[in-house]
């Protein structure tokens, strides 16, 4: 993946976005449902969503909400940097209007919130000490030692995979973004981390630190037999129908022409990441 600081620091087209700005008492709507100021929630999860050195809003998700919604009468985008664990009882209190961060789907999570169609696939990796010490490549690796410790970002889908690989609670290292957990491996509190792998590719090649290392020959988790693969996609509250209508909509239209693999490619996601006619509907995947 050819990730440089230069991507990191673009500013994604459209308006910029203030972090953590509260919505109007007396917001003005573009159409029916679809607000001309549009708030949205996000933690910095590199490439997906992250705030610039200027505070600015950037990344996949918000390239792709832009890109989507640009027919749709939507002047400006504001975000509210926040603990990703945080985000759907954010979105579900209305503190904004849609979560922006690769927030990845998942049944549970489709009973408390309304997920739009994929925007992007994703995988798992690992990350470990320099050198792979403990020559972990799977997750069953970890699960055969008594004393190794597994990282993941809290209220992240790898909890359901390190729980299934049967590594015990006790060995689970839960912080809440994957830079501090690169901390953990360094401070000798984890022994690996595993996270979405274009996240922490991204952030690997950001911090250029020496001490760490992912695994390049890691075996996918298992889910009811198969290798597991997520589908990142925006959160929208369920009653807000209409401007999750006019996001599918643009969502659509993204997927036919084409966007949305050059927008996905100029993120470091590949093409075979990014949705296509095949793709399940958002429906499927909120029945697995």
């Amino acid at each position: 993946m050819d990730f440089t600081r230069r991507h990191f620091l673009h500013l994604a087209g459209g308006a910029a976005a203030g972090a953590a700005l509260l919505p109007s008492v007396t917001p003005a709507f573009a159409a029916d449902g679809v607000p001309k100021t549009l708030r949205v929630g996000m933690s910095n999860q590199l490439p997906y969503a992250f705030l610039d050195d200027a505070g600015n809003l950037t990344g996949q998700s918000p390239d792709v909400l832009r890109a989507a919604m640009r027919d749709a009468g939507v002047d400006k985008i504001e975000a509210t940097l926040t603990e990703f664990g945080a985000l759907i009882p954010g979105l579900v209190a209305g503190r904004f209007d849609v979560i922006c961060t690769g927030l990845f789907v998942r049944p549970q999570r489709c009973e408390a919130i309304a997920f739009a169609n994929p925007d992007s696939l994703s995988r798992e990796g690992l990350v470990v000490a320099a050198g792979n010490p403990h020559k972990l490549k799977s997750l069953d690796d970890v699960a055969k030692s008594d004393a190794l410790k597994i990282g993941f970002v809290r209220g992240s889908v790898d909890e359901a995979y390190v729980k299934a690989a049967g590594i015990p609670e006790a060995r689970w290292v839960v912080l809440p973004d994957v830079p501090t957990l690169f901390a953990a491996i360094k401070g000798g509190r984890a022994d690996a981390v595993i996270s979405s792998l274009v996240i922490i590719a991204a952030t690997l090649d950001t911090m250029k630190d020496p001490a760490l290392e992912l695994v390049t020959d890691f075996v996918d988790p298992v889910v009811d037999g198969k290798p597991a693969i997520d589908y990142a996609a925006m959160g929208f509250r369920k009653a807000d129908t209409a401007l999750l209508a006019a996001y599918n909509a643009g969502l659509a239209r993204l997927v036919q022409s084409g966007e949305i693999v050059a927008i996905n490619q100029k993120w470091g996601l590949p093409a075979a990441l990014s949705p296509n006619a095949e793709t399940p509907s958002i429906e499927t995947l909120c029945k697995a």
